[in-house]
């Protein structure tokens, strides 16, 4: 693990100098601090008249992941449809 953290500080900091480098190392550093909920993941995937999201959450109290499959029409916004999604998925858990 500590392999993989210096590998990340020396990609992190040898990267352009346009970027903002005092987040990349703040967010790099702090090794100690983690969240402490599960993340929500989104898949998208491109089907015949619309899109297909599929939301996952990881229940580390029973152990199991929770699918839940959506689907958003080609005639339907996509981002407005995502951020409904989002937050039906953060209102059940």
């Amino acid at each position: 693990m500590n392999w993989l953290k210096r590998r990340l500080r020396i990609w992190a900091f040898s990267s352009d100098a346009n970027e903002n480098a005092s987040q990349s190392r703040i967010a790099i550093t702090s090794e100690g601090e983690s969240l402490s909920t599960e993340p929500l993941r989104l898949s998208v995937y491109r089907a015949n008249g619309g899109t297909i999201v599929e939301t996952r959450v990881y229940d580390r109290q029973k152990d199991r992941s929770q699918n839940q499959l959506h689907i958003v029409g080609h005639d339907q916004d996509l981002g407005h449809s995502i951020a409904k999604i989002i937050t039906m998925e953060s209102l059940r858990g």
